[in-house]
């Protein structure tokens, strides 16, 4: 064996295979310094993709009700705020929770700190009203609730159960109502309406033409799709609708249960529900307003619904009918008596179990003498009154309700309100063979029939409510010029109107002297005392009782304005309280008589008699 070698020590030779094995040592601290650094990085990844991803509450989280309208009443307390509630996942902690809007806006705080716990899992409930952090009603749109887990330093804001602020309710409108006229051929009206919010409502069928107001008379379903209509079969709790004037309403709640309602109210603004009304009518009749000769034939348009009717013309105050006819188309012609002259009739229509009766005023015929007093019936008021719908909105067109009216239009409700104490005047002066012209205040508008010159006196038959200043004014001069007036009729002369093409429009409010000068009190009702002449300078109670019973209401005249002279012939309850008064005025004087139903009186009221009889004398005088 050789020995070692004394000389110096050397490494061995490294040969091929060995070198490539240390370059494989060298680069592994580098490559397990990479591995690390990815494990490192891809655990933080991990870890945030669970932080995002892991669900912290639980227990459907969502707001009940969705949807709240903090001033709503509707519904009781319900809908006026919502409760949001959960429960939370893996630890317990301490939460801040408030509402924001959708900008991440807070708007109120709704819990702060409050601590909830797992074990058990216990669900925590957050009440909101509505309201801002400040008190205020938060504005209508919609909100999220954010959720802070202070211990995990988390936040979460949850959006897939948003909770909606409506406190506006539905703006629902009633288009259309077709047909508006019912019955019409067996045709329901359909009730189109727009505004829902794609909910179902209910339509409210109004009665509108009643004196005592405004009645609810059916009510049926509104679909909310996919048309917006709904049908009325024209009933009222199984029967067929009275004749008269209706409205469509409509109610619609939201999921709120905010109701809007059409109208939005009751009675509804002028001019707010076009197209809304339906006209319930079986028999109607529109004659002429315009006196028409005696032994002329006159025109009369009758709406029987495409039925047969009958009919008769009657003098008032006479049982017998004048003449009689059948007819079936909307022209009538009807002739009326030439042998007794100027006077009031009444044309009364049946079809089926329906009536109706209209007056028709008839003037002296061509050949007879002109009778010393003119008679004028308040045509004007007559229309004023009818409530009639002709302008489809549902609302009687009335000059009481502002207006505008037509002139020529069916009366609604036949023989007009006030009727009944024309008639008695009229009818009495016949049985008294008191004679008269006969004409209507529409009539000396229009030119037609009798004037106010040529007479001695004008007697205003009942209660001209509305009168256009021309005939106001022609009036006075009438009076001031020597002419003699008695005028009948409780709040008369003191409001003017507008006539022109066929229409009346713009009333006035009554004003505080009528149109002679008299200043009138409130209308007295249900009095039982006596009406007593308290004085008589122009005789009108010479000849008479100088008392008149049986008179419960009354309109006292408490002076008389210049250029008229005082009151000068007076009767009433007291020496203060005149409901008779007469005064000059100019060449001519003016009796008021603020008796209600003194014309009706006339039938057997035997103080009535003489004073009409007596008064007729002072008129006729030259």
């Amino acid at each position: 064996m050789p020995l070692p070698s004394t000389g110096p020590r050397r490494l061995p030779r490294v040969r091929g295979p060995e070198r490539r094995g240390g370059a494989s040592v060298s680069r592994l601290p580098v490559a397990a310094f990479g591995a690390l650094v990815l494990a490192t990085v891809a655990a933080f990844f991990v870890t945030q993709h669970l932080k995002v991803s892991t669900p912290l509450i639980s227990g459907d989280p969502k707001a009940i009700p969705a949807t709240i309208s903090p001033n709503e009443t509707g519904c009781g307390s319900a809908f006026r705020s919502t409760r949001f509630s959960f429960y939370l996942l893996h630890r317990a902690d301490d939460v801040d929770v408030y509402v924001v809007d959708q900008s991440g806006t807070i708007v109120r705080t709704l819990a702060s700190g409050r601590h909830m716990t797992i074990r058990p899992p216990v669900r925590d409930f957050f009440p909101w009203n509505g309201r801002r952090d400040d008190g205020s009603l938060a504005p209508d749109g919609t909100y999220y609730y954010r959720i802070a887990l202070l211990q995990q330093g988390r936040t979460i804001t949850w959006t897939k159960t948003p909770v909606t602020v409506k406190s506006t309710p539905p703006r629902p409108v009633v288009t259309s109502v077709t047909p508006s006229l019912i019955p019409d051929r067996g045709i329901p009206p359909t009730i189109s309406y727009r505004g829902n919010e794609g909910r179902r409502g209910t339509v409210r069928i109004y009665r509108t033409d009643l004196a005592a107001g405004w009645r609810l008379v059916a009510s049926l379903p509104a679909p909310a799709r996919p048309a917006a209509r709904a049908s009325w079969n024209g009933m009222i709790a199984g029967r067929p609708a009275p004749a008269g004037t209706y409205l469509a309403g409509l109610d619609v709640t939201d999921s709120a249960c905010n109701t809007g309602h059409f109208p939005a109210s009751i009675p509804p603004k002028p001019a707010s529900t076009p197209h809304a009304g339906v006209t319930v009518r079986y028999l109607a009749a529109q004659p002429p307003l315009d006196p028409v000769s005696a032994g002329s034939t006159t025109l009369v348009y009758v709406d029987s619904r495409h039925r047969p009717y009958s009919w008769a013309l009657q003098r008032t105050g006479v049982r017998r009918p004048a003449a009689t006819g059948t007819g079936r188309g909307y022209a009538l012609r009807v002739r009326v008596p030439a042998a007794a002259g100027a006077g009031l009739y009444e044309l009364s229509l049946s079809s089926g179990a329906h009536q109706t009766t209209v007056p028709v005023i008839a003037g002296a015929h061509a050949g007879q003498r002109s009778a010393s007093i003119l008679v004028v019936l308040p045509a004007l008021t007559w229309q004023g009154e009818n409530p009639g719908d002709e302008d489809g909105d549902g609302l009687p067109d009335t000059l009481s309700a502002g207006g505008p009216i037509e002139l020529q239009r069916p009366l609604a409700n036949g023989l007009p309100v006030g009727f009944a104490g024309e008639a008695g005047l009229i009818a009495y002066l016949d049985r008294a063979h008191l004679p008269y012209d006969l004409t209507t205040d529409l009539g000396l508008i229009d030119g037609l029939g009798p004037a106010l010159s040529g007479h001695r006196g004008v007697v205003l038959a009942g209660s001209e409510r509305w009168l256009p200043s021309p005939l106001s004014s022609a009036l006075r001069s009438y009076v001031q010029g020597g002419g003699h007036v008695l005028s009948l009729g409780i709040d008369s002369l003191r409001r003017g109107v507008t006539v022109q093409g066929g229409r009346a429009l713009d009333p006035t409010q009554p004003q505080a002297a009528d149109a002679f000068g008299a200043r009138a009190g409130p209308v007295v009702t249900g009095s039982s005392e006596l009406i007593t002449e308290a004085k008589d300078g122009l005789g009108i109670f010479s000849h008479t009782s100088g008392a008149l019973a049986g008179f419960r209401d009354y309109q006292p005249i408490a002076s008389v304005a210049p250029p008229a002279q005082p009151i000068a012939s007076a009767a009433g309850t007291s020496a203060s309280t005149a409901a008779i008064a007469g005064y000059r005025l100019g060449g001519g004087t003016v009796v008021e008589v603020g008796l209600g139903g003194f014309g009706s009186s006339l039938a057997a009221n035997i103080d009535s008699q003489e004073l009409i009889g007596r008064l007729w004398a002072v008129l006729s005088s030259g």
